[in-house]
């Protein structure tokens, strides 16, 4: 149960902002730490997709016929099957036609608006936040090396010893993940001074 990519098409930020909070409370209690990002983030008075970086709410539960082992559940994940069941967010597809439907990437619809739901774990969460807050040329920054530049000519922000791998930030030469649970945690990690959202270029 999916629909078609839809043509690119921009939301008015109040009308955003109030297809943002609705969809926010119906999903808020299955979190546990959530932030809207992208352009509403940024502050901008139009914007094509709602991106929201959120962290899912995981319990662990006595499972089996005489409750011997544990299971997990992910709050989160369950929470969007029951509203796809019930009519209430569709799949998108990607560029390539593809769902994109997994325990990190969400592409949906709900409210007549894109929302691309990011679901990291609390320890790289500020990373994504960063990445996913964009713009995105300033995004594309942050992934090439200092003294190398973008394609469309930035230069770049990442310092040597620090690398990106796997939807992670890890130190060059051991490969160590580096836990980022706020955007701070990142921008020190690129020895970068943190700045605003809004003042992101």
């Amino acid at each position: 149960m999916h629909a078609p990519a839809e043509p690119d098409s921009r939301l008015h930020r109040p009308d955003a902002v109030a297809i943002a909070r609705a969809f926010v409370a119906s999903i808020e209690d299955a979190t546990a730490k959530l932030v809207v990002a992208g352009s509403l983030r940024r502050r901008l008075a139009y914007v094509k997709d709602i991106e929201i970086v959120a962290v899912p709410k995981i319990e662990t539960i006595p499972d089996g016929l005489f409750e011997d082992r544990t299971r997990q559940v992910n709050h989160l994940d369950d929470r969007l099957d029951a509203m796809l069941r019930h009519d209430e967010v569709r799949q998108r597809t990607d560029k390539n036609g593809a769902v994109r439907w997994g325990p990190t990437l969400k592409y949906l619809e709900y409210g007549g608006a894109r929302i691309d739901l990011f679901s990291p774990g609390l320890d790289r969460f500020g990373w994504i936040l960063l990445l996913r807050t964009g713009p995105a040329a300033f995004s594309r920054q942050l992934v090439v090396r200092r003294g190398q530049k973008t394609k469309d000519g930035r230069p770049g922000l990442m310092p040597g010893r620090v690398m990106p791998r796997d939807g992670w930030l890890t130190w060059k030469t051991s490969g160590e993940r580096i836990v980022t649970p706020t955007e701070r945690h990142a921008f020190e990690a690129l020895d970068l001074p943190y700045v605003e959202p809004w003042e992101r270029e």
